[in-house]
């Protein structure tokens, strides 16, 4: 009698217990689908986003701009500017497909994951955002102050793209290249001062004490000199750097006999840059614990380098942008800022040869598959 009388409450305790439990769960359940933890609390915006959506306004204000001054007289030169040529037409193109290339997804809201060529997954947004451009006008848009807006965008692109996503910072690190290469260029054309560009000063961070056996670690998993690796991450991207860089090497050493003497001493100050940009690159190569390519005695050289060495020079330096822009894509840190002032770098140098870049450098974007530009935003 006496067990039977201390079973049960511990039976009632144990039933108690489960109907507890069971109505926890529900309310819990309930409670989350009528009372949202972050019910009232707005969605917080990407960086990647907020920075594609700010080149997306600062471009779409520079192509009005540029567009204001192609119509005006003499390209809008003021007061005390040389009333030459304007070449506005090359930048309201480059603009145009900038903007287009810039434009969000089909649908996609401003709060929502961006997608660019070679898109990745955005971080979270960091606080402050630049404000709008103001209206272009007669008034306010000259060829200095077109420069001027010009620069700051490609300056902003470039510092965004060291903290944006990968295929988000690919695209803006091309943007503001090129944004920056365009400013030069139409300075030197209007005789004004050229924007100055603080890049291939940084060094390439120092590579770790040893690296342990990693698994592809052999000749096979190098890419051969001239060709591209099929693999996308960053110890192909660093191994593709290195082979550009190798070819870079020897073709400036051969080109120093066949050009001429202004020539020759600016590819023998590249010469030495280009030497520079190894060493670095091979240390990245330690840094990651990459394999990289092995320096070779000889390249093969285009037909036409013979004849035409300078342009030949600015062909394989534009060829060398998709490796670096590879390389902002796939790193972050210190190895991608290295890598966004190579790209710079690289397209300067291409520009001074006499090949241009285009507006997406180190990308295949083909600007026929770009969507249009709402109405509103001037098209050439």
């Amino acid at each position: 009698m006496n067990h039977e009388t201390a079973e049960k409450p511990r039976s009632h305790g144990w039933t108690r217990a489960l109907l507890l439990a069971l109505l926890a769960v529900l309310v819990v359940g309930v409670g989350a689908v009528l009372v949202p933890s972050e019910a009232g609390k707005p969605r917080a915006v990407p960086f990647s986003e907020t920075a594609r959506s700010e080149a997306l306004s600062a471009t779409e204000a520079l192509l009005g701009s540029a567009s204001l001054l192609e119509g005006t007289t003499a390209g809008g030169a003021a007061a005390g500017e040389a009333s030459v040529g304007s070449g506005l037409a090359d930048s309201v193109t480059l603009l145009t497909s900038q903007a287009r290339a810039l434009l969000p997804a089909s649908g996609q809201q401003a709060s929502s994951t961006s997608r660019t060529p070679g898109g990745a997954s955005p971080k979270p947004a960091s606080p402050g955002s630049a404000s709008p451009s103001p209206a272009a006008t007669p008034d306010t848009t000259t060829r200095t102050a077109f420069v001027s807006a010009l620069s700051s965008s490609a300056s902003r692109r470039l510092a965004d793209a060291a903290q944006a996503d990968g295929g988000t910072a690919r695209l803006l690190a091309a943007v503001g290249t090129s944004q920056l290469l365009e400013a030069s260029r139409l300075a030197t054309i209007w005789g004004l001062p050229v924007p100055e560009a603080t890049v291939g000063a940084t060094p390439a961070p120092t590579p770790a004490a040893g690296c342990p056996a990693l698994p592809g670690m052999s000749a096979t998993a190098v890419p051969t000199p001239g060709t591209s690796s099929s693999r996308a991450d960053l110890p192909a991207a660093v191994a593709a750097v290195v082979s550009s860089e190798q070819e870079a090497i020897y073709a400036y050493q051969v080109a120093l006999t066949k050009l001429d003497a202004k020539a020759s001493a600016t590819a023998a100050r590249w010469l030495a840059r280009h030497q520079e940009l190894l060493r670095g690159a091979e240390a990245l190569g330690r840094l990651h614990c990459a394999a990289t390519p092995p320096r070779e005695a000889g390249y093969r050289l285009p037909a036409s380098f013979a004849a035409k060495p300078g342009a030949a020079l600015g062909g394989m330096e534009a060829s060398s942008l998709t490796a670096y822009a590879d390389l902002v894509a796939l790193s972050e840190g210190e190895t991608r800022q290295w890598a966004i002032d190579g790209l710079v770098d690289a397209a300067k140098r291409s520009q001074a040869w006499g090949t241009p870049v285009g507006p997406f450098p180190g990308l295949s974007i083909d600007s026929a598959a770009l969507p249009s530009l709402p109405s509103s935003t001037p098209a050439p």
